[in-house]
């Protein structure tokens, strides 16, 4: 439960939680669709092995990583190579394949409100004291500092890992232990236990800054001239092992400053674990960008791997799946300080700044 001072926030009234959904291959027909169907027909046969061998290099390393759940391994030990550093890793990850897989419990054992929360729409936001947020923003301003000075002047195109910063908690410890103690206070932490059905702990810890100059979510087809975006731009599930994380919002966010969105009730979505890693693959391999040249390649994959985590760019305004994701999409504007907790293969979007300035901290729960 939250602390005194700390406050649930939900979701409004007009919001429709999606159904019961089953993903299927087909959710998206890349074979009708304008910026693939040529594609998907004219694929010759050295287009296709080369698809082929990227996705199978793809797969081979994502099945290594979700063996050793590497995103449960702490960033300082995931970025040490010396050869004390790969001791560590190795031990990190031996123990993570001894765990082996942690699933998250079923609803009726989810007991406490802010886990029931969770669990029912795959998202809980909490608002902070004001109190706490002038203090989470005084020990992170030297890295909101380092990371705007390293963003620079954007030409327009500037990628969205050069947006996002990554701390270190050798270097950061002060600021690991106020996430800490805030994320404990507001209730996020026994709500992560409740979810995953165990202990969940701090992973990692992300200061981001976005603002109007950012065009990553703009340029879907840069080839192609489109009227407006879809209305699903840039939704997608995680390419994780199935983690939780929580934004701090450390700015106000509005309707124009970039509000992360969450569509209500996804994370109860069905899929196999064959389509779930499919999708992963190609999120990792590269294969899933919208560029001519990753679409081109895409198109070549047999239709039974053209699967992607990042599909909203993908979805037409008449897919079904189009109408139910616009009908629980909550945008959640939310005062700074402000956290966020989700379910990574839940549906959801970063915020599309068309005015001002938004900073959060995202944090990675395990």
């Amino acid at each position: 439960m939250t602390s005194p001072g700390y406050v649930l926030l939900d979701p409004g009234s007009d919001l429709r939680p999606m159904p019961d959904v089953a993903w299927h291959p087909s959710m998206v027909d890349y074979g009708r669709h304008d910026a693939y169907r040529g594609l998907t027909q004219d694929a010759d046969l050295k287009t296709r092995l080369s698809a082929a061998t990227i996705f199978a290099a793809g797969m081979a390393k994502l099945l290594l990583k979700r063996a050793i759940r590497y995103e449960m391994i702490p960033y300082d030990t995931r970025r040490d190579h010396s050869a004390r550093g790969r001791v560590r890793f190795l031990g990190a990850a031996l123990r993570n394949m001894a765990a082996g897989t942690m699933r998250k419990r079923h609803a009726s054992s989810v007991v406490s409100e802010d886990g029931t929360r969770l669990d029912q729409h795959g998202v809980m936001v909490v608002a902070v004291p004001d109190e706490r947020v002038t203090q989470l923003e005084q020990v992170s301003a030297p890295q909101f500092a380092a990371l705007a000075a390293r963003r620079g002047q954007s030409n327009g195109k500037r990628a969205f890992e050069e947006s996002r910063g990554q701390a270190s908690r050798a270097e950061a410890q002060a600021l690991f232990v106020q996430i800490e103690t805030l994320l404990r206070d507001a209730g996020v932490m026994a709500a992560s236990d409740a979810y995953l059905g165990r202990p969940a702990q701090l992973i990692d810890v992300n200061p981001q800054i976005n603002d109007v100059s950012d065009s990553f979510w703009r340029d879907i087809f840069p080839d192609i001239s489109a009227d407006q975006l879809p209305a699903t731009a840039y939704c997608h599930r995680d390419a994780s092992g199935g983690d939780l994380k929580a934004i701090i919002y450390l700015s106000d966010v509005g309707e124009r400053n970039g509000p992360f969105s969450y569509v209500l009730g996804s994370n109860r979505m069905r899929i196999s674990r064959l389509d779930d890693l499919i999708c992963e693959a190609n999120d990792s391999n590269g294969l899933g960008a919208t560029e001519p040249k990753a679409r081109k390649k895409f198109a070549a994959l047999p239709a039974r791997l053209r699967q992607k985590g990042a599909f909203g760019n993908d979805l037409t305004p008449d897919s079904p799946i189009s109408a139910d994701i616009n009908a629980g999409l909550w945008a959640i504007q939310a005062p700074k300080g402000s956290i966020v907790l989700f379910d990574t293969k839940g549906i959801h979007r970063g915020g599309m700044v068309v005015e001002g300035e938004r900073r959060v901290i995202t944090c990675v729960i395990g």
